[in-house]
Order: C-alpha cells, then sequence, then structure tokens
C-alpha cells in the first residue's frame, strides 16, 4: 500500500510539474505519500487501528492488532 501511495504521489506530481509548469518541494511529496497511505489503510479497514501520527512513526505496527 505505501508503494502504491509512493508512486501515485511521484505520478501527480510529475503531472503537476509537465501540466502546470510546477514546482513540488520533496518534502510536501513525502508528506503526501504518508497522508495517502494512510487514507488508503483505514479506507480498507472497517475501522482504523492506528492514528495518523502512529503510522508516521512505524506503519508495521498498524497491521499488528
Amino acid at each position: 500500500m505505501i508503494w502504491h501511495s509512493f508512486i501515485w504521489t511521484i505520478w501527480r506530481a510529475r503531472n503537476h510539474r509537465v501540466f502546470n509548469g510546477g514546482v513540488v518541494d520533496p518534502e510536501e511529496i513525502t508528506e503526501n505519500i504518508k497522508r495517502i497511505s494512510w487514507q488508503w489503510f483505514i479506507g480498507r479497514m472497517a475501522m482504523g487501528p492506528c492514528l495518523f501520527y502512529e503510522w508516521c512513526w512505524n506503519p508495521g505496527d498498524c497491521f499488528h492488532w
């Protein structure tokens, strides 16, 4: 899931740069990867087993509930 959010975020940043002439900060890309992967993760679960800060700290812990 993290890999998919990585590809998705990089693809969107690339499109933003190519089609809009925009520049995306690498830190913003990193934060977007974290946020999107967490949102996708809790979207697949009936109830989110961890909070966003827990996901950022160690996503692997969220799979052990």
